[in-house]
């Protein structure tokens, strides 16, 4: 999953939740300490495109909560795949940092490569770091989610709560919205970006 977008779409999502009482967000951080450090902004950055970590604003007057899986499960999960996963996510800004240094490289770097690997990938059966960073992690999410509901959403009084997850995640969540008797309102849909028909 690369969260990036156009801005526009950022703006309107932002729009969109600004009547929320409640945001369930996702983030887990395989690193040490409490500092995040965005991840896919260089990408976004040399495509013309916004990091959402960079461009959602959530509303000060909202409750962030996060249900995503936490960092000491993460962790020990990560560090059972096999080796050069493990490589992969140590290594990954290091390794983005130097995709897009060289001005004339970027955008073809980032289109031919990443993005082309990342649709090739989501066809391809599950792999060991998949089933971390989508099976594993829903399972926790959908759990946190009916926790939040339980503790939240069983009241006669109304409150608006988003829920801003990859798209990855959203068959699980949608499915637990379900098992929780939530039924689908009206849907309205944003251009996140443009993906060229050759990488299709």
């Amino acid at each position: 999953m690369i969260h990036i977008g156009d801005l526009h779409y950022y703006e309107r999502t932002a729009a969109e939740i600004g009547r929320c009482q409640y945001v369930l967000l996702e983030g887990v951080s395989w690193r040490l300490g409490n500092k995040r450090r965005p991840l896919w902004d260089l990408v976004a950055k040399n495509l013309g495109l916004a990091a959402q970590e960079k461009a959602l604003t959530i509303p000060p007057s909202a409750t962030r909560v996060n249900i995503d899986m936490k960092r000491p499960e993460f962790r020990e999960l990560l560090f059972g795949l096999p080796i050069h996963y493990i490589v992969l996510f140590v290594f990954l800004r290091r390794g983005l940092w130097l995709l897009t240094l060289p001005p004339a490289f970027r955008k073809k770097a980032i289109r031919y490569g990443l993005l082309r690997r990342a649709c090739k990938d989501s066809h391809e059966n599950d792999t060991p770091l998949k089933r971390l960073l989508v099976r594993s992690r829903d399972q926790r999410i959908v759990e946190n989610l009916k926790t939040f509901y339980q503790q939240y959403g069983q009241t006669d009084e109304t409150k608006y709560v988003a829920i801003i997850f990859g798209a990855g995640h959203m068959t699980a969540i949608s499915r637990a919205l379900g098992d929780l008797g939530f039924e689908v309102g009206t849907r309205r849909w944003v251009e996140l970006l443009r993906v060229p028909t050759n990488l299709r």
